[in-house]
């Protein structure tokens, strides 16, 4: 019996091991934790120095997978190749000058390893590329089934591409979730408030790009509070632009109360671009792609320092992702 009972213990004990080492390898990363805010030149497209007008776009192009994100599904190259082109295509027809990326993949078993921001920054002659990495992870077990469906290996982030100078850029981690798991965090992506400063003549615009909590009421409320902060601190000195998934909107009931992109209508410095009173309107939509219900996407400036020229949603981006994106035309003043 003793015997028995040992091989047991030994059996079992092997498995937590294992388990456990599966567990820190699979949570560790791949990429230099120094390069998880870095900033790469096109030398081949020339910088912008000064501009009438500046175009900007905001766009969670959810690494490409477009309806399927998230989804415990087979994904084709051929589907991310479209959804590239399609999401390409938008960007080209309205030549963008400062673009904000979500949910972008630098090389993910899940998007067939393709370098996501170097193809949009080439496809539309972007020189300047400011990145900030939220998920580098060997080995992802998520959807956790069908096994074939994991993500595995992940490296993404969000990108700022800019024609014009990035003279500086920030990466800030936001708070996590304090009710999920330990192993649940140590897998999961973190949640950013990427800040860059944008040289356009003699001013400086600071663009703060932004992807929050999608799944805790409370914690996206901390996010939000924190980011509008962040944005009125750099409002005292420079124009700004936060643009970004904020992941809330005024008729999502399942959100509760307060929602937390009220925090942001209560701001004494900051203006939506679309108006607050057109957020339920269909057209104002932007989530989900095929048949939008919600605005979860947003674009706030500082009407005191920036003069809003034309906003849209940009529909011609289709089903590329499961968001469509922002537009927004603006002049300093």
């Amino acid at each position: 019996m003793k015997p028995l009972l040992l091989g047991l213990f030994i059996l079992i004990s092997s498995g937590i091991a294992a388990l456990v080492l599966f567990f820190l390898w699979a949570s560790s990363g791949r990429y230099p934790v120094d390069r998880y805010a870095h900033q790469v030149t096109r030398d081949d497209y020339p910088l912008k120095t000064e501009a009438e007008e500046v175009t900007v776009v905001s766009y969670n192009i959810g690494y490409l997978s477009g309806l399927t994100n998230n989804q415990a599904v087979s994904r084709s190259r051929q589907l991310y190749d479209k959804n590239l082109a399609t999401a390409i295509a938008s960007l080209q027809s309205v030549n963008p000058d400062l673009v904000a990326l979500q949910e972008v993949d630098l090389g993910s078993k899940r998007s067939f390893n393709v370098d996501q921001v170097a193809e949009i920054s080439q496809a539309i002659e972007s020189p300047q590329q400011a990145i900030a990495i939220n998920w580098d992870k060997r080995y992802v077990p998520f959807p956790s089934w069908p096994p074939s469906a994991h993500f595995g290996a992940i490296l993404s982030g969000q990108a700022i591409l800019s024609r014009f100078p990035v003279t500086r850029h920030e990466r800030l981690v936001l708070e996590k979730v304090p009710s999920n798991p330990f192993y649940y965090n140590a897998l999961y992506l973190d949640r950013l408030a990427q800040v860059a400063e944008v040289a356009i003549g003699d001013r400086t615009l600071i663009v703060i790009n932004i992807h929050l909590e999608a799944f805790d009421g409370s914690t996206r409320l901390n996010q939000t509070t924190f980011v509008r902060q962040l944005a009125e601190d750099y409002a005292k000195q420079h124009p700004v632009l936060l643009v970004g998934d904020f992941n809330s909107a005024l008729n999502r009931d399942l959100e509760g109360e307060p929602r937390s992109i009220q925090t942001m209508l209560e701001s004494p410095v900051f203006s939506p671009a679309i108006p607050a009173d057109q957020f339920t309107d269909a057209a104002q939509f932007t989530y989900p792609a095929d048949t939008p219900q919600y605005k979860l996407d947003y674009i706030f400036y500082t009407p005191q320092t920036l003069e809003l020229l034309e906003v849209s949603v940009l529909a011609a981006a289709a089903q590329a992702s499961d968001h469509l994106p922002l537009i927004m035309r603006l002049r300093l003043r």
